[in-house]
């Protein structure tokens, strides 16, 4: 089993990253060679193996760092003064730019990732009661049952049948949104 390499910081290797982030962007992580990502680097494949141990070596590089971006970028969100359902707006707007970058295979390839979804969980979770208790979502609403639906729904992203119906990314994002935080049923005021 190929181990992966000690993390070193070069202008090499931020190279190979940028270029393998574009790539698996593009066309998916399964579809690129390592080869591809060395000419998109433009570094020779004795350069790609000083910093990575294989593709997935790779990959693996790439999900890390875009599960921490998202994960600042939340939190970032979370802390900012506004009420919830701004932060959700916010959220979902990140949501949808992110999408925007990446193509449907590659966010299937990312969320399949098990610590990754069980950080995400806490996190929601914790999110959720903090709104709870200050009055921002409905206190009859059980968090982990709510997880559990967002869970069930993350599985239209693992199997692509989200495309189905959504014309992107985006758009999938915005109406989860809206059928999570806003529901089914008309207010009196979006009405007038």
């Amino acid at each position: 089993m190929n181990k992966p390499k000690k993390r070193k910081s070069s202008k090499k290797r931020d190279q190979i990253i940028r270029a393998g982030e574009n790539l698996f962007s593009r066309f998916g992580a399964r579809r690129v060679t390592v080869e591809e990502v060395c000419r998109e680097a433009g570094v020779s494949k004795m350069t790609f193996y000083k910093y990575f141990s294989n593709k997935v070596d790779l990959v693996r590089t790439i999900r890390d760092d875009l599960v921490d971006e998202c994960f600042r970028k939340f939190d970032e969100i979370k802390t900012l003064d506004l009420p919830f359902p701004d932060k959700i707006n916010l959220m979902t707007q990140w949501k949808v730019e992110f999408g925007n970058r990446v193509n449907a295979e590659f966010i299937r390839e990312l969320v399949s990732i098990d610590h990754v979804l069980e950080q995400g969980k806490r996190r929601y979770l914790g999110n959720i009661a903090r709104a709870q208790d200050r009055g921002e979502i409905r206190p009859d609403i059980d968090p982990e049952f709510l997880w559990l639906v967002v869970e069930k729904l993350g599985e239209l992203v693992k199997d692509g049948t989200w495309q189905k119906v959504c014309s992107d990314f985006g758009r999938y994002q915005r109406q989860l949104r809206t059928l999570i935080f806003y529901g089914l049923l008309t207010r009196k005021e979006e009405k007038q």
